[in-house]
């Protein structure tokens, strides 16, 4: 008897989880508001994104493992890593603040080369491309993107 009321419960736990799963909406994008450049020297770069996230869905999501590939001045200087978790609001639409750093690495020499350009020229250009994958209980989803913005450096 316990067995066949274990199996039962085993069962409305998952017909439950697949009816949450049902009734998920894309999470909408709206644009990146502001892209601060931090810090930007021989070891790394350290930006602020600010984006703008619609989740329309009644359950907060979690943002993680990031696959982020930066480009200083069209370079690649390196892989980018959240610097803190990101959870979406449930049913808004909101502008988060994510911190993310890449350090160069093996690239530091190409990454050198476009950080000596961008002084020259007083102009810097930070392309980020990638995906990111979001998290709701059991499911998981990737959201691919690409974003460039250029700094005035001079100022």
């Amino acid at each position: 008897m316990e067995r066949k009321a274990g199996g039962l419960a085993a069962l409305a736990l998952v017909l439950l989880l697949l009816s949450s799963c049902a009734g998920y909406q894309e999470v909408a994008f709206k644009g990146i508001t502001d892209m601060e450049l931090e810090r930007l020297d021989a070891q790394g770069v350290q930006a602020r994104v600010h984006v703008t996230l619609e989740n329309p869905n009644p359950f907060r999501i979690h943002v993680l493992d990031p696959d982020v590939d930066l480009f200083l001045n069209e370079v690649y200087i390196g892989k980018a890593t959240l610097d803190s978790a990101l959870v979406l609001v449930k049913r808004s639409e909101r502008t988060y603040a994510v911190p993310l750093h890449a350090s160069f690495g093996g690239h530091g020499a190409q990454a050198m080369g476009a950080m000596l350009t961008a002084a020259l020229t007083g102009k810097a250009t930070l392309r980020a491309k990638g995906s990111v994958a979001g998290r709701a209980f059991l499911v998981r989803k990737r959201f691919p993107f690409e974003e460039e913005r250029s700094f005035d450096l001079a100022r």
